[in-house]
């Protein structure tokens, strides 16, 4: 699906009607993607938070009966772990380093890096650290699976520059996974991606019907992955070509959609306990 065939921008009228399906199935599966969908992007990106009332959202909605929550990043899991707040005791997923990584082992089947994989990633970060020297301000990001170079901040031509010299690292090599975000450019070692972990973590749970939201390139191959005329809900956020079936504007958007899916989903499984109990 296009950009322009997604719903358009707002919470409400066909994504909204999607949503009341979705609430209604048996089992749920609520995910969402972090930077850009949960929290605002920071020049930093380790200054990153949820937007408030998000989190409140998905702890409720994954207290709730045959409801299950996952957040979806770029990110590797100790880092998304310590910025969404999550404690050790909490039952929300979280699919790490683009589908690399979870904190449930069964949801990815890529496991450590090997010597050839760890050895490229060392290399490419060799690379990219006289990247960061040649262009100041730009900003250098070591992951499990990746590093990647940040230019948020940045004066636009400086930007492109930067971003331009990083994609050149990894063009032309199929042992490098080239993944261009918004004002990120990132090398992985891995070719996990997002759809894959989460169309893994929907059979584990056994999900009739997923949820998910994401602003980025990358968040595409959870969009292909799921499908809405089976019950998922695919949710764009911002502007760009998309294979999303639905389209918000903002993070403050994710976290009403949010908001509104735990209302029905939560009046749903009352009303299915009511007609149990009869």
């Amino acid at each position: 699906m296009s950009s322009d065939e997604a719903e358009a921008t707002g919470p409400g009228g066909g994504l909204y009607a999607a949503l009341q399906q979705a609430a209604k199935v048996a089992i749920l599966l609520v995910a969402t993607d972090f930077d850009g969908a949960l929290a605002e992007f920071t020049v930093d990106p380790h200054d990153a938070a949820p937007a408030p009332g998000g989190m409140e959202s998905l702890r409720r909605l994954a207290a709730l009966p045959d409801t299950h929550v996952a957040l979806v990043s770029g990110r590797d899991v100790r880092t998304l772990t310590e910025l969404a707040g999550i404690g050790s005791a909490e039952s929300i997923v979280l699919i790490g380093s683009h589908g690399a990584e979870s904190n449930r082992r069964e949801v990815v089947s890529g496991g450590r890096l090997d010597e050839a994989q760890r050895a490229r990633l060392d290399e490419l970060t060799e690379h990219v650290a006289a990247l960061i020297d040649e262009h100041p301000g730009s900003r250098l990001e070591r992951k499990r699976a990746a590093v990647a170079v940040h230019t948020r901040g940045l004066r636009q031509e400086s930007a492109d520059a930067a971003l331009a010299e990083a994609r050149l690292i990894g063009a032309d090599r199929d042992d490098v996974r080239v993944l261009k975000g918004k004002s990120v450019v990132e090398l992985s070692v891995s070719h996990a991606d997002k759809g894959s972990a989460l169309l893994s973590l929907a059979g584990l749970v056994g999900a009739d019907a997923t949820f998910y939201s994401g602003d980025d390139v990358t968040d595409e191959d959870a969009f292909r992955a799921l499908d809405p005329l089976s019950g998922d809900v695919t949710v764009k956020v911002g502007s760009g070509v998309t294979a999303a079936a639905h389209r918000i504007g903002s993070v403050t958007d994710v976290v009403a959609t949010l908001h509104q899916l735990l209302t029905l989903r939560a009046a749903a499984v009352e009303e299915r306990e009511k007609t149990g109990r009869r």
